[in-house]
C-alpha cells in the first residue's frame, strides 16, 4: 500500500486525499496486521473523470465494471480497482442497481460487515463510520445496519458471514443475527451456482471452519448448501487430524468428508455449483479412491494418483476410520515420482508385436515396477 505504483496512482488523480482511498479487505488486513491482497480504492469521482485523470497520466485503464463505477489501473504489473461511491437504488437479493454519489457514509451504509466499511488516505487517516475496527478488536462480526436488510440485498452474505466469522470471531452471534440467518437461508436458492462455489470453498479454506460450520448447522443453512443436515463424526475427525498433525488445509478433500462421502450429494454438488472439470476430476478420483481398497499398496496410489491426490485419500480415510498408520503420511510427502522407463518401442525390441499385447505388457511392467521402488 506505499508502493511506487500506488503513489503514482494517487498522484494522476487531483485533490486524492480527499477524493480516493483505499477500501474494504485491503484496510481491515492492514489495521490487524494480515498480508495484504487485492487492493481496492473508492473515489468521489465518476468513472469517466478516474479514466481521464490516468489516461492522462500515461496509465492504463481498463474498464472492468461501468455500470456498478468500477475501473482498473494496470501500473507496473499489478491491477487496482477503483470503483466511484455509490448507493443502492434497486436490490433484489443478487445484484443491485446503483446509482453514484460523493457521500461517502451512503458508499459505507450498502457495504456488508463494519470492518469492510473501513476507508483510509494516503496519509494514514482512517474513516470508520460503522465501528468496524472496534469489532475486529472484539472479534465480532457484525451486519452494517439491520441485518435482515443487508442478507436480504444479496443472499450470498450469508455465506460470507460464516467465512469471515471463521477469521475473525471471537463470540458466538447474537440472538438478533443468528434469526437473521436462519430466516433468510432460502434466499441462498436465488444465488448462482458459480458465486456459491466461490465462497463455498472460501469457507472451506479458513485454518478453523468449525465454529462456523456448527452455526450453519444450526440454522440449516448447511443443508441449503451442501444438502448435508448436521456435521458427522469425520469432518470433525478431520479438521483434528488437521491441527493435530499441522496439515494445510484442503477445501475439496474438506468438502468431501462434510458430505460425509456421500456420491449423490456430490454429483448434485458438482453440477449445482458449476465446479472446474479439474476440481470435478479430482473429487471424482477421491471418491473412487475411498470406496477402493484401502489396504491397496500406497506405490501404486503415488505413482498414478500423484501426492496431493494421495495426501488427501489418506486423510479422508483416516478421518472414515480406516485404520492407516500415521506414518504413511511422511511416506506420502517424502515421495519423488519417476517415470517408468520402458516404452513401447523398448517392448518391440524384444519381439512383442504392435497391437493390444504391447499395451497390456507395458501396464504389467509397469505395475511390477512401481511396486519393487522402495518407500524411502
Amino acid at each position: 500500500m506505499t508502493t511506487s505504483a500506488i503513489k503514482r496512482l494517487f498522484k494522476a488523480v487531483p485533490h486524492s486525499q480527499n477524493t480516493m482511498r483505499f477500501v474494504g479487505g485491503c484496510v481491515r488486513d492492514a489495521f490487524i496486521g494480515k498480508p495484504v491482497q487485492d487492493i481496492d480504492l473508492a473515489t468521489s469521482y465518476k468513472p469517466e473523470e478516474i479514466i481521464k485523470f490516468l489516461k492522462k497520466a500515461d496509465i492504463k485503464v481498463i474498464p472492468t465494471g461501468l455500470t456498478h463505477g468500477t475501473v482498473m489501473a494496470v501500473l507496473e504489473g499489478e491491477g487496482f480497482e477503483i470503483t466511484t461511491l455509490r448507493r443502492d437504488e434497486e436490490t433484489d437479493g443478487r445484484r443491485a442497481v446503483v446509482v453514484f454519489t460523493d457521500n461517502w457514509e451512503e458508499d459505507a451504509a450498502r457495504r456488508d460487515f463494519t470492518f469492510n466499511a473501513l476507508y483510509l488516505k494516503e496519509n494514514g487517516e482512517i474513516y470508520d463510520p460503522w465501528g468496524g475496527i472496534e469489532d475486529l478488536k472484539q472479534g465480532v462480526v457484525r451486519f452494517i445496519g439491520d441485518a435482515d436488510r443487508r442478507i436480504q440485498e444479496d443472499y450470498l452474505r450469508l455465506l460470507r458471514y460464516f467465512r469471515f466469522y471463521a477469521r475473525f470471531a471471537k463470540h458466538a452471534p447474537d440472538d438478533k443475527t443468528l434469526k437473521a440467518l436462519t430466516d433468510n437461508k432460502k434466499g441462498l436458492e436465488k444465488i448462482s451456482g458459480e458465486r456459491i462455489h466461490s465462497e463455498l470453498l472460501r469457507l472451506l479454506k479458513n485454518k478453523a471452519p468449525l465454529k462456523s460450520l456448527e452455526i450453519m448447522a444450526q440454522t440449516g443453512i448447511l443443508e441449503v448448501v451442501t444438502y448435508q443436515k448436521d456435521l458427522n463424526p469425520s469432518i470433525l475427525k478431520l479438521l483434528t487430524l488437521e491441527q493435530e498433525i499441522g496439515l494445510t488445509p484442503c477445501p475439496l478433500t474438506r468438502l468431501y468428508t462434510l458430505i460425509n462421502y456421500d456420491p449423490q450429494k456430490l454429483d448434485r454438488i458438482i453440477k449445482s455449483y458449476k465446479f472446474s472439470n479439474k476440481e470435478s476430476k479430482w473429487l471424482y478420483q477421491l471418491q473412487s479412491m475411498i470406496q477402493d481398497d484401502s489396504a491397496k499398496d500406497i506405490r501404486l496410489r503415488l505413482h498414478f494418483q500423484g501426492k496431493d491426490l494421495t495426501r488427501a485419500w489418506f486423510t479422508a480415510a483416516l478421518s472414515k476410520g480406516n485404520d492407516l498408520p500415521l506414518d504413511l503420511l511422511k511416506t506420502i510427502d517424502n515421495w519423488q515420482y519417476r517415470p517408468f522407463p520402458v516404452t513401447g518401442q523398448d517392448l518391440m525390441k524384444q519381439g512383442f508385436k504392435e497391437g493390444p499385447e504391447i499395451g497390456k505388457e507395458l501396464k504389467k511392467q509397469e505395475l511390477d515396477w512401481v511396486l519393487k521402488r522402495p518407500l524411502a
